[in-house]
């Protein structure tokens, strides 16, 4: 009901679109027609969509040659020779008419499957832009009286046939049998049976052929069939609850089983039920969130706006375009993987998952959002309390015979006092230890007792000035982990001298070095190398790592260290010092959050955590060197050259 609504809703929104191409084709009869046959009505959602994005992108290019929509209502496999008789019909309108089509555009596989099994010289001379979903196909054959369910067609690459007709650009999805077996070994590396599951569909019988034709060369399974040309949603439905968890199957699309009913997704998420714990893995997507664990898939999208740049591209320039394979990725069912048992862990190809448990940080983000408020205003009332502080002790000297005001002083600083403790008590441990510093030097200022010399004074005053920055970089250090955890840490990677960066590092370490006692040092085995990395992350990890090297070193020397690995085109960069060390056993725990090896020592806890995280979403590893006995040396590696996406 709500999808032909929607249906409805989106044919009313685009009859002026397709009004004003009328009113085109009226007035511009003389141009040759750009002719979009469509392997189903316009009713289809699908088809609307892609129909009302081409009709907008075309509009706006101003081309005059007028738009028509044809299509060969294909719905039915059993009517497949019918498809071909009417697309025939079709296209004698306008090469027996003298009104030979400026383009055509191909929408869908069955509107492409026929066109592409027609030997026609005129047609092979008519410029054409392809958009469909497999780039196998089979060809619709022309002999009468076709059986359908023992039709055993053979898959083609259509890119091959390409030469011999006037292809001037397109799209077009491809689906991996090798990556989807790969995955299924990678999971189930004892599993030697699998089930491959299509519907009566012409997509499900390219599919079938598709599958067929690389499980010849793979004799890594046995292979069964679920062929919706032959079963009934019931019979697949048995067959699905009878296969034991040791084997596999891999799902490429499941809508129209034998009795040629529409049964879209309540039949996958019917067959997830049946057998909960079968390893089911997906071609195409299909059910992808409540039944496959995973599949390499295309990035399925609306591809009516790039075939009517192709069209416009080639009425202007005469230029052809390439037809484009849209990309393929790797998608996986937390939920999925967790209830099977699964690990990704070791998984090197970027991938997308469905399903995914909402992080610590998502679920306590209304809580992350009012301690980061709460941190700001206590900052701000530190501020003023300090303020009120310094004001109270310039009055105090001039009221010290005036009970009443003294009195009255007095209950502002105990009430800022109190407000302070408030605030203090509301937060953590973490928050609450460089408070205390803040607080406690605070009130030797308010303490008229207490005589301080100019020294204590501006001691103290930098005291609070260190702790307050403290909470500023912790509040900073929160929300940097807060978005790490929420997958929304954004990286900007370009060229760069690795050599420069670390030289840069070295430079600003020094600068912010308090120590004359302690010297850092650059040992590089290369004069200059060019990286692939985000600069600025790169240069944090650097910053946290000389920092922390400066909290443990009193006297001796901090060395940032570069050097080139001979394998895996990588390098190696180490930050050594001369310091406290750090013992064998807390080698790992540093890496962990709020992790301090000593509680006294000034810090949030969550540098090495960072870095551990950016080293590794910049295709690295980090560690401690426990061989490393002189101090403490961190050690990370960075890859020179990306992997692509």
């Amino acid at each position: 009901m709500r999808t032909g609504i929607l249906l409805f809703l989106s044919v009313l929104l685009n009859l002026p679109l397709w009004a004003q191409a009328e009113q085109r084709t009226a007035s511009s009869k003389e141009l040759a027609p750009v002719v979009i046959v469509s392997s189903y009505n316009t009713a289809v959602r699908h088809v609307n969509e892609n129909l009302a994005e081409f009709f907008e992108e075309y509009t706006r290019s101003g081309i005059p040659n007028p738009i028509t929509v044809e299509d060969i209502n294909a719905h039915n496999l059993r009517d497949c020779l019918g498809w071909r008789h009417r697309l025939r019909r079709v296209l004698r309108k306008y090469y027996e008419h003298g009104n030979r089509p400026a383009c055509i555009v191909l929408l869908g596989l069955e509107a492409s499957s026929v066109f592409f099994s027609f030997d026609d010289a005129e047609l092979k001379r008519t410029p054409v832009v392809v958009g469909m979903r497999n780039s196998a196909i089979v060809k619709i054959p022309a002999q009468q009286n076709l059986d359908i369910v023992e039709w055993d067609p053979e898959s083609y690459d259509l890119t091959k046939d390409f030469n011999d007709y006037n292809i001037v650009g397109g799209e077009l999805y491809y689906y991996d049998v090798k990556r989807n077996l790969d995955l299924i070994k990678r999971f189930y590396p004892k599993c030697s049976t699998i089930t491959f599951m299509t519907d009566n569909t012409l997509r499900g019988v390219t599919m079938h052929a598709l599958f067929k034709k690389y499980a010849q060369k793979d004799n890594r399974f046995d292979v069964n069939y679920i062929d919706g040309r032959k079963m009934s949603m019931i019979e697949a439905d048995e067959t699905i609850s009878n296969m034991p968890p040791s084997q596999a199957l891999l799902l490429g699309t499941w809508s129209v089983d034998n009795s040629n009913s529409y049964v879209v997704r309540n039949s996958t998420y019917t067959f997830g039920q049946t057998n909960p714990k079968l390893p089911t893995f997906t071609l195409t997507d299909v059910a992808m969130g409540h039944w496959p664990v995973a599949g390499y898939s295309p990035r399925y999208h609306v591809m009516g706006r790039t075939l009517a740049d192709k069209v416009v591209e080639f009425l202007k320039t005469g230029r052809k375009k390439p037809v484009e394979l849209v990309e393929n990725r790797y998608v996986f069912d937390l939920q999925r993987l967790n209830m099977l048992k699964l690990s990704l862990e070791g998984f090197s190809f970027n991938y997308d998952v469905v399903n995914e448990p909402l992080s610590v940080f998502e679920e306590y983000r209304d809580t992350i959002l009012f301690i980061t408020v709460l941190i700001i205003v206590l900052v701000s009332a530190l501020a003023i309390t300090l303020h009120l502080l310094r004001k109270s002790r310039r009055l105090s000297a001039k009221l010290v015979k005036q009970g009443k005001e003294l009195l009255v002083a007095k209950y502002n600083a105990e009430e800022a006092n109190q407000t302070k403790s408030r605030f203090i008590a509301s937060i953590s441990h973490e928050i609450r230890t460089p408070l205390n510093a803040v607080l406690g030097f605070s009130q030797l200022f308010a303490n008229d007792q207490i005589e301080m010399s100019a020294e204590e004074r501006k001691q103290y005053a930098d005291l609070i000035m260190t702790n307050s920055n403290m909470l500023l970089k912790l509040i900073d250090d929160v929300l940097e982990v807060s978005k790490i955890e929420a997958g929304k840490l954004k990286f900007n990677i370009g060229e760069h001298d690795v050599v420069a960066l670390v030289n840069t590092a070295a430079k600003i370490a020094e600068a912010n070095n308090r120590s004359a006692d302690v010297e850092i040092r650059v040992a590089t085995n290369v004069s200059h190398l060019m990286i692939e990395t985000d600069r600025e992350r790169l240069l944090q990890v650097l910053a946290n790592l000389t920092t922390n090297a400066k909290k443990c070193t009193e006297k001796g020397t901090i060395t940032i260290a570069l050097e080139k690995l001979r394998k895996d085109d990588m390098i190696s960069i180490s930050v050594s010092d001369t310091g406290c060390g750090i013992p064998k056993e807390k080698a790992t725990e540093v890496f962990e959050r709020f992790s301090k090896l000593n509680s006294f020592r000034q810090g949030t806890g969550l540098g090495l955590s960072i870095c551990k995280a950016f080293v590794e979403e910049l295709g690295g590893k980090i560690w401690v060197d426990t061989t490393y006995t002189e101090g403490a040396r961190f050690v990370f590696t960075h890859p020179i050259r990306q992997k692509k996406q």
